[in-house]
């Protein structure tokens, strides 16, 4: 997979990630624009996608497909979309400083069907399973990983 049309690889990181169904690696694609975008509130964002992003899609502990969230996708586009989800080593506050990782919190990354990631953050653990968001069960279509 080459970056989205339009795009120069330049303009775009890429990182390997696991792929669900088969096992083997895919890349993801995160731009660089969007990354400019996340320096503004702060160093720690920019860490954020460095570290955390890079650590759960290569080892997730979930990986969903089909977002049933509007929260979560656009314009009820999400079947294809896929959630990685993870708890990561470790976090960074907006200053940058390393920290250890959120309690009762994890981490996901929401790619679209095109391979890009453009959404991640944390969220509140289930309280029936702490590796996966609350509500898992009635915000995704389906479980891959």
């Amino acid at each position: 997979m080459g970056a989205p049309e339009g795009q120069k690889r330049r303009e775009v990181l890429t990182i390997q990630a696991v792929e669900p169904v088969t096992g083997k690696v895919c890349p993801i694609l995160v731009s660089f624009d969007r990354i400019q975008w996340l320096a503004q509130f702060g160093s720690g964002r920019v860490l954020e996608c460095k570290y955390i992003v890079p650590e759960v899609l290569r080892r997730p502990k979930a990986v969903f497909q089909g977002l049933c969230s509007e929260a979560d996708e656009e314009k009820g586009r999400g079947y294809g979309w896929r959630c990685y989800c993870g708890s990561p080593s470790r976090d960074f506050a907006p200053d940058g400083t390393e920290r250890p990782p959120r309690p009762n919190k994890v981490f996901l990354v929401f790619v679209n069907s095109e391979g890009v990631a453009y959404n991640w953050r944390w969220e509140k653990s289930d309280r029936n399973d702490s590796g996966l968001p609350e509500g898992y069960c009635t915000r995704f279509k389906e479980r891959l990983l």
